[in-house]
């Protein structure tokens, strides 16, 4: 049998030759040109082996590419210096007879030497990485225009080895902690020292609950630079499953000190535009609240002219007297109780803690600003029966803005009309309620319609509103995870606000 393999040493290397797919080639180093190439290669690049012999000393520049041909000449020399059995590797870019370029992965071999023992010929086997390196040259073009990207949004990158607790950061992350770069330093000391510490023992528990659950996260934290300037800085991390390196995360984060100052500007601005608003609607209210405190001192005046009365004619009736003290007693606690309410509603309660009260005693409290005025104008007001048990987690003070600022709508809008009312319904949910404005007017045009929470758009005249009570109110009750809904399908205009009765998580601020 082997004898039989000997006889047909030819064919088998023959059949060898054809079912690799690699090119396989002797390389003269003397002559610099190669003495023979498999035909699997000759086929795929289009050359004969007496083309590639005719080029002579002139192979290496006629296809190989002219950036890689330091590489080549350089592998050649190395190669003269390889020892029986050793290889070696190197890239580069082969030009077939059509001009174009095909990465190749080389690996050669001493094939001859001479009488001296020196290298004269090797021989090379070469796989076309064409496919690879195209990967390659996409992976790296999305790797730049992700760095570009985490540039132009100076975003740093880190990543956290969980089993090891190795947490190792790029350039970036260096600058965003206010830390000069030194492999040295350890990145988790050097954030536990620089951080808040009761940011990072909430930013801690988010972390290992993350990495316990494979879970992402999302953080913000303060550091402290070596200059005392407090920055706010803004942390993602994802977990990596079936990572064959073990559990990681990656991330990102960034400096967010300017956004945390622009949100809170606008926090602020937010607050000013409520309040201006707030003012608008005391100011539609102001004649009758001043009507609502002067009769009750006229009642006080008089009483006090009675007492007076019966002291001058000295016929002080002990009745009559006490009588008299407890009209004015009543009298002075009515007064006290809308300037309690002007004094409530006119401070800032954005940032009040939520509390629990009585609906009906909110809405009641609300009316006595309106009641004088409306009466004044003929606007009749009817609200329908409510429980006195009912009761609403909220900020007080908004919740009579929002109701405050319907009411005052609804006033504005039923003014032309000759049959004007408004009624207030509560309706009970489970979980929620529902507290309805309708008022005696047809309906908003849908043009309208769909406008009108948009902040600054008004249908009144100039002068008349600003546009932002609706708008605000909408933002209120979102705060307080509810809604403000106009019902298009009603007969009359109907405003309905939808509230929980408790708020379960705390409430964003508007």
């Amino acid at each position: 049998m082997t004898a039989l393999y000997q006889q047909d040493q030819g064919v088998l290397l023959d059949k060898i030759n054809n079912a690799i797919s690699d090119s396989i080639y002797i390389y003269d180093l003397n002559e610099r040109n190669l003495t023979w190439l498999n035909k699997r290669a000759q086929e795929r690049y289009g050359y004969t082996l007496e083309h590639l012999r005719h080029m002579g000393p002139h192979y290496q520049e006629a296809t190989i590419h002219p950036d890689d041909q330091a590489i080549v000449q350089d592998t050649m020399a190395k190669a003269r210096l390889l020892k029986d059995g050793e290889v070696l590797t190197f890239e580069y870019r082969f030009k077939d007879s059509k001009g174009k370029y095909h990465w190749h992965n080389d690996r050669v071999t001493v094939f001859s030497r001479n009488q001296h023992g020196e290298v004269v010929s090797i021989l090379g086997v070469a796989t076309d990485v064409n496919e690879r390196k195209a990967v390659e040259e996409d992976q790296k073009k999305v790797i730049e225009k992700l760095n570009l990207s985490l540039s132009a949004a100076k975003m740093g990158t880190w990543e956290w080895d969980i089993e090891s607790n190795q947490l190792t950061w790029d350039q970036r992350m260096y600058e965003i902690h206010g830390v000069k770069i030194d492999p040295t330093l350890n990145p988790m000391e050097e954030v536990w020292r620089r951080s808040f510490r009761e940011d990072m023992e909430q930013t801690n528990i988010k972390v290992s609950e993350a990495a316990e659950k494979k879970q992402d996260f999302y953080v913000t934290y303060r550091v402290t630079y070596d200059n005392q300037e407090v920055h706010h800085v803004r942390c993602y991390g994802k977990f990596m499953h079936n990572n064959p390196s073990g559990h990681r995360m990656y991330g990102v984060a960034w400096d967010s000190t300017e956004e945390f100052m622009t949100e809170r500007q606008i926090e602020e601005a937010k607050a000013k535009l409520i309040s201006a608003a707030k003012m608008a609607a005391l100011g539609e209210m102001s004649g009758g609240i001043a009507h609502e405190i002067n009769n009750p001192l006229t009642v006080i005046q008089a009483r006090a002219f009675q007492l007076a009365q019966m002291v001058d004619m000295e016929k002080v009736d002990p009745a009559k007297v006490k009588q008299a003290a407890e009209s004015i007693s009543r009298t002075a606690d009515k007064i006290a109780r809308i300037i309690k309410s002007l004094r409530s509603f006119a401070r800032e309660g954005t940032y009040d803690p939520f509390e629990v009260v009585p609906l009906k005693a909110m809405i009641e409290e609300t009316l006595e600003f309106c009641r004088v005025r409306f009466y004044n104008h003929g606007v009749e007001i009817e609200v329908s029966p409510i429980d006195s048990d009912l009761e609403i987690e909220c900020r007080l003070v908004q919740l009579e803005q929002v109701l405050l600022n319907l009411l005052n709508n609804s006033f504005d809008a039923i003014q032309p009309l000759e049959n004007k009312w408004i009624r207030i319904a509560v309706k009970e949910q489970l979980d929620y309620v529902e507290i309805s404005v309708t008022d005696s007017g047809q309906g908003i045009p849908d043009e309208v319609a769909d406008q009108i929470m948009l902040p600054f758009f008004t249908t009144k005249e100039v002068g008349k509103g600003t546009g932002l009570g609706l708008s605000i109110s909408a933002g209120i009750l979102r705060s307080h995870k509810g809604s403000l809904t106009l019902l298009k399908e009603a007969p009359n205009t109907t405003f309905v606000v939808r509230l929980p009765k408790w708020q379960e998580e705390e409430a964003l601020n508007y």
